[in-house]
């Protein structure tokens, strides 16, 4: 018995159009992610971990799980949690996404490991690598375990690190860097010995400042006790003088000082024309030392004290006027006969002395 074989230009045709048939069926739900590529999945048993990122920004789909440099699974699956509010409408957490990988079985992961979303050169694709903790626990991450979001950090994209420099390579911070540089060389003596001892000073003064902190704490001790004795208990004081009123009297009163400083420096030359008045002034000295006590005395006009002035007043009062109302009063005493030897009257001279001193007695002259 044979078998008739059918044209192979109709089975041909037959097979197009049914694969027409379940492309148009089937093409809306068809994702390229989900054609499987020979040597991208994770051959034999896997179990489910969930790790939780801020973001999964530029992640794909089936991205790789690498631990030590060695694929160790693949992504699945990604969702999304909001963020989460509270029964007072305040925020309990923030949202974040959750990354479901199948790890193969062979591989167990202790607690503790970290998760990292890295990009390894500028054209590949993110992928997670999983980094064990520098002191492995005891336990392990069990199927369906969770890495939680403050173990889980993510490096930042190559292409933000280049962009990042070329705006440093681009934006001129090279030539200030080089003028900096150029500055400082032209600043620094040009012999090194001489910037090395400059360097040991400013050393051995930072230590010395070092070894005397006490003291700085007691000048920052005194600041504050200035600032709490000082401004905070004058704080009336210091409103009064930083209002308007207050700006405009401390600045005529400074100007009133630099205007008398100002006088005294015009007057500067007339100091050697006005010499010749020193020998007259130094003559009044005596005169001066007598009046003054007498003028600004301790109470010069309580007739209670006994100061120079009652004294003047006394003689007035008590002497010199009744002397001139009533005219001299001669009480004799005694009448004798001088004989020859005995000493001859006192002058003028001699009187107005006795006179004096007995005023300077009294207190009247000095």
């Amino acid at each position: 018995m044979t078998r008739r074989s059918r044209p192979a230009g109709r089975i041909g045709l037959r097979a197009l159009l049914i694969s027409a048939v379940v492309l148009a069926v089937g093409g809306c739900d068809l994702q390229p992610a989900d054609l499987p590529v020979p040597g991208s999945g994770v051959g034999g048993p896997t179990y489910h971990l969930r790790i939780e990122f801020t973001n999964v920004l530029n992640l794909p789909q089936g991205a790789k799980v690498i631990a030590d440099g060695v694929r160790v699974g693949q992504l699945t699956g990604v969702t999304v949690v909001d963020p989460g509010i509270g029964t007072s409408n305040q925020l309990v957490h923030r949202g974040f996404v959750i990354a479901d990988v199948a790890i193969r079985d062979s591989v167990r992961l202790p607690v503790g490991t970290t998760a990292e979303l890295r990009q390894e050169t500028p054209l590949g694709d993110v992928h997670i690598a999983l980094t064990e903790p520098a002191k492995a626990a005891a336990a392990e991450l069990a199927p369906g375990g969770t890495i939680p979001l403050a173990d889980t950090t993510q490096s930042p994209p190559i292409e933000d690190i280049l962009a990042g420099l070329a705006t440093f390579v681009g934006g001129g911070a090279i030539s200030d860097m080089q003028s900096i540089v150029r500055k400082m060389n032209a600043v620094l003596p040009q012999d090194p010995r001489d910037t090395a001892r400059i360097a040991g000073v400013l050393g051995a003064d930072l230590s010395d400042l070092g070894d005397h902190l006490n003291s700085v704490d007691s000048l920052l001790d005194g600041l504050q006790a200035t600032v709490d004795d000082g401004l905070k208990k004058n704080v009336p004081i210091l409103d009064d003088l930083l209002t308007d009123e207050g700006v405009q009297h401390t600045t005529d009163s400074v100007n009133a000082q630099i205007g008398v400083i100002f006088v005294l420096t015009a007057l500067g030359p007339v100091a050697p024309a006005a010499e010749w008045l020193g020998p007259l002034l130094k003559s009044l000295d005596g005169a001066t030392r007598s009046l003054v006590p007498v003028l600004f005395g301790a109470h010069p006009l309580d007739t209670d004290s006994p100061s120079n002035l009652k004294k003047l007043v006394d003689l007035i009062q008590n002497k010199i006027i009744p002397f001139v109302d009533r005219g001299p009063k001669v009480n004799v005493v005694d009448v004798g006969v001088t004989s020859p030897g005995a000493a001859p009257a006192m002058s003028a001279e001699e009187q107005t002395g006795r006179v004096i001193d007995t005023l300077r007695m009294i207190g009247v002259v000095r």
